[in-house]
């Protein structure tokens, strides 16, 4: 980086911004860059090299990219900063691609929920190529451009994850459960709601490595029945919520063999689980009124009730 004029503009190509707004409406379609949807061209009149102006002291010349990376920008100022205007900084110049791109490398959380469908997988492959860190990892809403062939590598390179949200990501295969199951030993939280496409197979090699969760959510997985539920329980004693709305398979038999593992269950939503019959719940759950969520859908025809304790199960 030695020979690398860390102020120099990039070259202009017809990918960059043809406008940079002083104060973006956060309201409106999300601004395009080099990573993002579709290429605009950009305006060197209106280039944001304002992020990096020099500041003259004396015989001393200052930019921004001379304060401290990893211990001032990256540390205090750029997580204030939307995953959009990580993007307008990091198409400034040179300098400034590197500043975003190590922030990216040292970041611990990666949410991209609040562009859903709008962000890229290019945008995507970006924000994570460098990182080997990450704690959390959140991309609801990605029907379209979220493929196992991206994520694969993040999950990969990432075995410090602690809780991973691909709610609606139609794409997520079983390469993808194997994967955390593989590298994901301490994953307490993990949502999978309306993945359709997942099966019971795909779970198989998850099992042995899901000893940590604390939340599971396969609401909406409709492939998914009792088989699998049976198997998986067992290994996720430390389980505390467990959603299984609309899961159209799920009978009595996973109920049983809930109440009989889950010791320390204080959530189950078994919604649209119009198989299971009230018989099973009454017989093998026990519930506290102050947590009357705990069974979702099913509690209202439940004359168990007990004034103490969070929930026992029977």
């Amino acid at each position: 980086m030695s020979d690398l004029n860390l102020s120099e503009p990039l070259p202009q190509d017809p990918y960059h911004f043809e406008h940079l707004p002083q104060d973006p409406d956060l309201s409106e379609p999300l601004p395009q860059d080099p990573e993002l949807l579709e290429p605009l061209r950009h305006d060197p009149e209106s280039r944001c090299e304002s992020s990096c102006e020099v500041v003259s002291s004396g015989d001393t010349e200052m930019t921004l990219l001379d304060l401290p990376w990893e211990q001032v920008l990256c540390s205090h100022i750029l997580p204030y900063l939307s995953t959009r205007d990580l993007f307008f900084l990091r198409s400034a110049s040179r300098g400034c691609q590197a500043l975003v791109q190590t922030h990216f490398h040292l970041q611990f959380h990666i949410n991209t929920n609040s562009l859903g469908d709008r962000f890229t997988r290019e945008a995507f492959s970006t924000m994570t190529r460098d990182s080997c860190c990450l704690r959390t990892l959140c991309v609801r809403g990605a029907k379209s451009w979220l493929t196992s062939d991206i994520l694969l590598p993040v999950i990969a390179s990432n075995p410090r994850l602690e809780k991973i949200d691909l709610t609606g990501c139609l794409a997520v295969s079983g390469a993808v459960i194997y994967s955390v199951g593989v590298n994901c030993k301490n994953l307490r939280h993990l949502c999978l709601e309306n993945c359709v496409g997942l099966l019971l197979d795909n779970f198989l090699s998850f099992m042995q490595g899901t000893n940590a969760l604390e939340f599971l959510d396969l609401s909406g997985c409709w492939n998914l029945d009792d088989d699998l539920v049976v198997q998986l329980v067992p290994f996720m004693p430390r389980l505390k919520h467990l959603l299984l709305a609309n899961l159209y398979g799920l009978t009595d038999r996973s109920i049983i063999a809930i109440a009989h593992n889950c010791r320390n269950l204080i959530h189950l939503s078994i919604r649209g689980c119009w198989r299971v019959t009230d018989g099973a719940i009454k017989s093998h759950f026990i519930i506290d009124t102050y947590i009357c969520r705990v069974i979702d859908g099913a509690i209202k025809s439940t004359s168990h009730i007990t004034e103490g304790g969070a929930v026992a199960l029977g």
